[in-house]
Order: C-alpha cells, then structure tokens, then sequence
C-alpha cells in the first residue's frame, strides 16, 4: 500500500513535490489506465486532425492546386459530420481526461490502493460524466463569459503595462477557481453557484502558494508541449529553406502533420499532471478548515493508549 498523504497542510513546494511524489507512486497504473480509457479516442481524434490539418496547410502551401473539398458544396453532408464526429469525439476525451485524476484520486482515498483496473475507474467516470457536461454547459454561459471580459480588460490594460501582471496571476487564478469549482461539485455534490463559493474560499485560502505552484506546474507541461510542437516548424523551416524559398517547390510532408497532432496527445497526457495538482490542492484546502488529519492522528493515539 503507498505511503502518500492526501490530508494535509500544503504550501508551494509541497503542492509540487507531492505532485511529484504522487506519480512517483502511482504514474505506471494511473497513465496505463488513462491510455487504455482514453487511447482509442485519442487515435480517432489524432486521425480527425491529420486528415483536416493535412490538406489546409497544402492548400496553404500550394493554392493553385488546392484540394477544397473542405469548401465544396458537393460535400456539406460529409464535411458537416465530419465536424460532428469531430466535436462529438473532442467531448468524450475530455470528459475521461478530466474525470479521470477526480476519480483516481477519489478512489484511492477510499481504498489506499494503486492498482486499479480501467474498468474500475471507467465505471467512477461514467458516474461523473453528466456533472462535468452540465457542469461546462453551465460555465459555458456563466464562468467562461466572465473569464473572456478579464482576458479582454487584461490584454488591453497590458499597453500600459498594468495588464501584464493582472494576465499573468488572474488567468492562473481563474483557470484554478474554475477546476475547483469542478471537483467540489463533484466531490461535494454541491450547486453551481455554492461550488463556486467554496472554490472562491479555496483559492484564498493560500492564494500565492496555490497560484504560484500552479503557474510552474502550467508552466513545465507548456515547455513539454512547446518542444515537440517546435519540432515542425522547423522541419517546415528547414524544408523552406532547402526548396530556395519558393512555395512551388515546397512540400508539406505528412510527417510535420504527425508531429503537430503528436504534441495534441502530448498534451492531453501532460494536463493530467496539472489536473492532480489541483486535487491536491482542494485536500489541502479541507484539512486546512476542517483539520481531519490531526483528528485522525488524534484518534490513533487514543487507540494506541487504550
């Protein structure tokens, strides 16, 4: 049984360390079970991005003999569902993305255990998964409109400069409010506007530890990202190059076009280490209120004595 401690008081390190520490202990199960979960849809969608991306950026490329089946008329029913498959296909992968550091988190606080089955944890997301739609159909019309009027503000209070520090703690702070919310109103079984409350309370409860951890964590899964989706460009760069910069003579191989969708599963995989961190911090927060690791530590001793 792993020694990890979910109950306890956090300040910045510990919110990464422990992150740290968690998939020390728990990464082989929990992304051997992420991809099991989530690997077929990942590969739908990775195949969705390839064939689309491939002929917009040839058509990009070379104009004059562009393939606008996209833009055709003849193919509106083909290209709608397309697009339906596509968005169908990009919900589903988020809601397993999303559910699933809830649910393993969850699942191991009431078990102590690392080795659980994709079925197991399949089964705690499918329970979760119409929260999480409502829970964004909701944000949709609430949350995200808010976050886009303090994007808006913050983009343009950064021409003179106030901006600049209001985008780079507010969009953290927003983005850790709103998964916050998520996880008390699954976790909580609370309203939207009451799990927005507590999140509120959470992220000021250790407002500069909780933002300043979550914008490095952000931060490392960024530079990862960032790295294989630079890999292209300078292929494509390279390619430009050698071609004597003539568009005519340039070719788009189908190998730039992987490594782009590539980094989206990248990505995906990557978000999860945010995703925990963030589970970690609403532990942290409830022992901070409501102290159960002492009154456990507590009932132990009294045990020990009786």
């Amino acid at each position: 049984m792993p020694e990890f401690q979910l109950y306890q008081k956090r300040n910045f390190n510990a919110y990464i360390n422990d992150c740290i520490q968690f998939f020390k202990l728990f990464g082989k199960n929990y992304f051997k079970n992420y991809i099991t979960i989530n690997g077929a849809l990942l590969l739908v969608l990775s195949a969705l991005y390839y064939f689309t991306f491939r002929d917009l950026f040839g058509n990009m490329m070379h104009p004059e003999t562009a393939n606008d089946w996209l833009l055709s008329d003849n193919n509106i029913f083909l290209v709608t569902i397309l697009f339906l498959l596509f968005f169908l296909v990009s919900i589903a992968s988020s809601i397993l993305s999303i559910g699933q550091p809830i649910v393993y988190v969850k699942l191991f606080e009431k078990t102590g255990r690392n080795d659980f089955t994709a079925s197991e944890i399949l089964q705690e997301i499918l329970k979760i998964a119409g929260k999480i739609i409502v829970f964004g159909l909701i944000s949709f019309f609430i949350l995200f409109p808010v976050i886009m009027v303090y994007m808006l503000l913050s983009m343009g209070l950064s021409l003179i400069l106030v901006g600049i520090p209001l985008l780079i703690i507010g969009f953290p702070a927003l983005m850790v409010l709103s998964i916050q919310a998520l996880i008390v109103y699954i976790y909580e079984d609370a309203g939207y506007f009451e799990a927005l409350g507590k999140a509120w309370k959470i992220l000021f409860s250790n407002f500069w530890h909780i933002v300043g951890s979550s914008i490095i964590i952000y931060i490392f899964v960024s530079i990862v990202q960032s790295a294989i989706f630079m890999v292209p460009y300078f292929m494509m760069m390279a390619s430009f190059i050698s071609s004597g910069s003539n568009l005519d003579a340039f070719e788009f191989p189908p190998s730039m076009v992987f490594l782009y969708v590539l980094g989206m599963v990248v990505t995906y995989l990557m978000l999860n280490i945010f995703y925990i961190q963030q589970t970690l911090v609403y532990y942290s927060a409830i022992e901070d209120i409501e102290h159960l690791q002492a009154i456990s530590e507590i009932d132990n001793i009294g045990g020990n004595e009786a």
